[in-house]
């Protein structure tokens, strides 16, 4: 009897570890370009991504809905224009964004739910899920904040799956302005005079004495 105890607690500490195991889905959301600053006044400006592993490989994946939201901390506006679904373009919703998310004036949030017709394999590296494109067509500059937010994600048997905490669930980016023709042509004259002065002085310690 002790035997068949010890056996059945093994099985069940297996079967528990693999289920824990199993729900873990790792989330990342990253600023993807341009790799530093955005420029303000661009309608196509920058691009986020999602990226989703798992903590096991082979992990079952059917689908998933994401929110991600843009927040300002020093500066104001800017917003998200359009959205693609790159993990599962074959879903039911092969546009992956909801509509509504975008086209809304001034819109910060976007929201993202898909569901594929077959199940997929998650392995430990990262996966391409979904991109969303910044405008900053009236924003200033300053820093801002994107964060994923709201993921509920189904395995194949339309089980929830957890998300791990290793997830990056939120990235700071900069917005910064585009010099005016003005400043740029002042700062154009005062380099000319540097390179003018620094010839001048050059000239004279060649001279013959």
């Amino acid at each position: 009897m002790k035997l068949r105890s010890c056996v059945l607690a093994v099985a069940f500490f297996a079967i528990g570890m693999l289920g824990s195991a199993k729900a873990d889905l790792v989330f990342r959301v990253a600023q993807t370009s341009p790799p530093g600053d955005i420029t303000v006044g661009l309608a196509n400006a920058a691009t986020f991504s999602i990226f989703v592993s798992s903590t096991v490989p082979n992990q079952t994946f059917f689908g998933t809905d994401v929110t991600i939201s843009l927040s300002s901390g020093t500066g104001a506006g800017g917003r998200m224009v359009a959205g693609t679904n790159d993990l599962l373009p074959a879903s039911s919703n092969p546009a992956g964004w909801l509509a509504g998310s975008f086209d809304a004036p001034g819109a910060t949030t976007a929201n993202y739910s898909t569901l594929a017709n077959t199940a997929l394999n998650l392995q430990t590296s990262e996966s391409l899920l979904a991109t969303v494109r910044l405008s900053t067509v009236g924003a200033t500059a300053g820093t801002y904040t994107a964060f994923i937010s709201d993921i509920a994600s189904i395995d194949g048997g339309f089980n929830s799956i957890a998300l791990s905490p290793s997830s990056t669930l939120s990235t700071t980016y900069k917005i910064t302005a585009v010099p005016e023709p003005s400043s740029m042509a002042l700062a154009g004259i005062a380099l000319a005079g540097i390179g003018y002065r620094i010839r001048k002085r050059r000239s004279k310690s060649v001279e013959p004495s």
